[in-house]
């Protein structure tokens, strides 16, 4: 090849050379492009921050409604049917135990009382030595057949109801609606998995549940029979008691015929009566409280329930936790109580600003303990429980505050939170903000060039609205982007 012949082909591929070139800067251009598209969020527009890394306290509740209450309450009954006279205390007062509250009226059981005495004295006046030691005789004897006739009349009404009941007793009859139930629900499943409209676990669990009605039945109407028995033997035993009762009254009457002496027990009787109505005419607390209730009025027949003093600054909570939550609460668990109603922030706070609404204001929350929880779910009035199969079940959890405030009333409605779980300084992030697959976890951030991660982190506590994360490359404030 000539020299002239190597020039031209030289110049031939330095075009070519220049385009190979050109293409190249383009794609490097175009996939410069396509990275920063991807690391914007692939719409040409900077991703926003969905949230941040918290750092500090995090705290995992079981939440429960329940009624302030005072931990020592005292009722006072009224002890006889006399008017009251006078009302010394009004709801809100402070007594110490021994003051009186009310007294009633006894001036007519007075005179009464002074008659009687002086029948008594004549009475007894006329009765010898002897007389008095038989009448003595005769008292016993009637006080213990008296008593005979107590224990053979609840006895007795106890073996009727039973015997009245037999076959149809409440537990019986429970059982016994519970295993037809199951039974027609076993012929259906049983129908269903023949027909293969059911599996073969199912018609197991249906078969399960029959077998377990079927014991229930069988131990409820067990239990009723052996009540049956053992009501009937008790009978049997006062019944012996109270024929030889009778016997020695009958002995002690037949050596005492004196009309006399019976009338003057009778009226020792109604004397000692009368002298406890005029010792109980003063109704006094028995306790240091604050009246409560008063529900004594002047001039009324004094009946049932008069006063209620109760401690104010001894405060508990009764809650009502649900069956999915109690397992979690354990007797000396510290928790939060949010009264219903609380101060405004300017009443109680005054580092709150003046122009800080009431529904602003901060959360007052009160420190406590539980102190007692119910080993049972909560009964009705007749011993039943109150929740039927299915319908929610809740268990009664007792919670000491710890410190009361001036503005915490016994029976307001109060919110508790019980911490079942706590961590202190650790990284947390909102729960939407955490992918979570196959045991693994990530969060989605931006690394030190500002390009969009994800970053692998380890998952604690998780309090429903935040979890927390844990992780070398955290820390507070980096931002966070959904997925």
């Amino acid at each position: 090849m000539t020299g002239s012949d190597m020039i031209k082909k030289l110049n031939i591929r330095r075009p070519r050379r220049k385009l190979f070139l050109a293409l190249a800067i383009a794609a490097a251009l175009l996939l410069m492009g396509i990275a920063a598209f991807i690391l914007a969020g692939g719409s040409g527009v900077k991703p926003i921050s969905a949230g941040k890394v918290a750092y500090g306290s995090l705290e995992k509740f079981v939440k429960a409604s329940g009624i302030i209450e005072s931990a020592q309450k005292t009722e006072i009954y009224a002890p006889s049917s006399l008017r009251v006279q006078k009302i010394f205390v009004r709801e809100g007062d402070w007594v110490s135990s021994g003051d009186v509250l009310a007294e009633q009226d006894t001036e007519v059981l007075s005179i009464e009382i002074r008659r009687t005495e002086l029948s008594i004295r004549n009475a007894e006046a006329s009765l010898s030595n002897e007389q008095r030691s038989q009448i003595n005789t005769v008292t016993v004897a009637r006080n213990t057949l008296g008593s005979a006739e107590v224990a053979l009349q609840t006895a007795q009404r106890e073996y009727d109801t039973l015997l009245n009941q037999q076959g149809q007793e409440p537990a019986v009859i429970a059982a016994k609606i519970n295993l037809d139930t199951a039974q027609r629900a076993w012929e259906n499943n049983k129908a269903l998995y023949e027909a293969g409209g059911l599996s073969i676990e199912e018609l197991t669990q249906t078969k399960n549940a029959l077998d377990k009605a079927q014991s229930a039945y069988d131990d409820a109407v067990r239990a009723a029979s052996a009540a049956l028995n053992r009501a009937k033997e008790t009978l049997a035993t006062v019944k012996i008691r109270h024929k030889n009762a009778t016997d020695v009254l009958d002995d002690a009457v037949a050596k005492n015929t004196d009309p006399a002496a019976a009338a003057l027990e009778l009226q020792k009787v109604a004397l000692e009566e009368k002298l406890i109505k005029l010792r109980d005419a003063r109704f006094c607390s028995p306790v240091a409280g604050r009246v409560t209730l008063v529900k004594a009025k002047t001039g009324a027949p004094a009946s049932g329930l008069m006063f209620i003093i109760e401690d104010d600054e001894t405060l508990i909570v009764k809650a009502r936790v649900e069956e999915t939550d109690i397992a979690d609460i354990s007797v000396g668990m510290t928790c939060s109580i949010q009264p219903a109603g609380r101060p405004a922030g300017r009443d109680v706070a005054p580092d709150v600003a003046p122009d800080v609404a009431p529904d602003d204001a901060p959360n007052y929350a009160l420190d406590g303990a539980v102190t007692l929880i119910a080993p049972a779910a909560e009964r009705d009035e007749s011993g039943a429980f109150k929740a039927a199969a299915g319908d929610d079940v809740y268990f009664t959890v007792e919670i000491a505050i710890e410190k009361s405030q001036p503005w915490v009333f016994i029976g307001m409605n109060a919110e508790v939170s019980f911490i079942i779980a706590e961590r202190s300084a650790c990284f947390s992030a909102p729960r939407e903000l955490v992918k979570r697959e196959e045991g693994r976890s990530w969060v989605r951030t931006r690394d030190r060039f500002g390009r969009i991660i994800e970053l692998e982190v380890k998952t604690g506590i998780d309090t429903g609205r935040m979890i927390e994360i844990i992780s070398d490359e955290l820390f507070k404030g980096m931002d966070l982007y959904s997925w």
